[in-house]
């Protein structure tokens, strides 16, 4: 009986986008956003929690494969770069161009230096 339940299942799920790391986070973010609702008693995350739980099935069940993975694709890629931002603040410190906006890293611990960006040449001079 439990192997013709999961032969429909599996059958079912041909086709669809099934599970990926961006529906994991939703699913997991609506689940503590619940808890907090019910624990507070504000029933405003409650109701977030719910369209963020049938969003996680939305995917899930989703035929449109191709953007959904362009979606987890852009979410991984986001993950990744905060990642690398946090691992870098240690080492490294960011600063914006105030001429292009540009922002540009340079190394922590070296004192007072001249910064020049490599867009618009404009200089600036900072404690690192």
């Amino acid at each position: 009986m439990w192997n013709k339940l999961k032969w429909h299942i599996q059958r079912f799920m041909i086709g669809r986008n099934g599970r990926d790391e961006l529906e994991l986070a939703v699913f997991y973010a609506s689940f503590i956003l619940y808890i907090l609702g019910v624990w507070l008693r504000f029933s405003l995350l409650e109701i977030i929690a719910w369209m963020g739980l049938l969003y996680s099935l939305f995917r899930i069940l989703s035929k449109n494969v191709y953007k959904r993975r362009e979606e987890n694709r852009r979410f991984l890629q986001k993950v990744q770069f905060l990642k690398l931002r946090l691992s870098m603040r240690k080492t490294h410190k960011i600063y914006c161009c105030k001429g292009c906006k540009r922002k540009i890293r340079v190394p922590r611990g070296k004192g007072k230096i001249e910064i020049t960006c490599p867009m618009c040449g404009k200089k600036m001079i900072r404690r690192t």
